[in-house]
């Protein structure tokens, strides 16, 4: 006699369909659900929209359009004016529904040739800046990568339920605040000319001076949390 046994996953005991020895004569038939029960193929998740690419000028499709990263092809020297810090600038339209945006920028930051490297660094969203993302990236003797990473709240509430206003300090916008095209991007500046430093390049390589580009890369998420 045959028989259908079914064994949980997280363990215990099995169940079995076992048929009878003999019926009345005729087949006993079980009817399943003729309803199509669709299963999710991934769990669900708050993430609307993703990308981390280099800057190589590649295209990018986003829900909104295509947007075209910058194409960074050498090192950039600091000044003790802010510039654009090159490859950083990207102009996005979040999705439908999205309540975080967080922007992501990663790039190489080293000395030139003084003892010590002190750099800083502003973020932008338009022409305002968002003072409470201030950064500065100092030491001694030492390079490396450098995450820059930023949420942008769209229409955040307080413990009450309230909307919050609009506060480019933080970048919070208001609820229905980015409906195209915002320009996000970083500028950086040196402490002084005997703290020069330098972006996407490396001071040394494989154990000799010689410098090696480093191409940065530029990343954005949207939320719907």
């Amino acid at each position: 006699m045959s028989s259908i046994k079914l064994i949980p996953t997280s363990g215990g005991g099995s169940v079995s369909l076992v048929p009878p020895n003999s019926t009345s004569g005729s087949d006993v038939v079980i009817t399943l659900p003729t309803e199509t029960q669709t299963l999710p193929l991934t769990p669900d998740t708050p993430i609307l929209e993703q990308f981390f690419y280099p800057c190589n000028g590649e295209r990018v499709t986003t829900s909104e359009g295509n947007i075209t990263i910058q194409n960074v092809t050498e090192f950039q020297n600091g000044t003790t004016t802010y510039v654009d810090l090159t490859g950083s600038t990207i102009a996005y339209t979040p999705p439908t529904g999205t309540k975080t945006v967080i922007y992501k920028f990663q790039f190489q930051h080293g000395k030139v040739g003084d003892s010590q490297q002190l750099g800083f660094f502003k973020f932008y969203i338009d022409s305002d800046e968002v003072t409470k993302a201030y950064m500065s990236h100092a030491s001694e003797d030492v390079e490396g990568t450098v995450t820059f990473e930023w949420p942008i709240r769209i229409g955040a509430v307080d413990s009450s339920g309230n909307a919050l206003s609009a506060d480019t300090t933080t970048g919070r916008l208001a609820a229905g605040g980015w409906t195209s095209a915002k320009t996000l991007k970083l500028q950086y500046r040196d402490y002084s000319s005997s703290h020069d430093t330098m972006v996407h390049s490396t001071s040394s390589t494989d154990g000799t001076s010689s410098d090696t580009f480093v191409m940065p890369r530029i990343g954005i998420t949207a939320l719907t949390t």
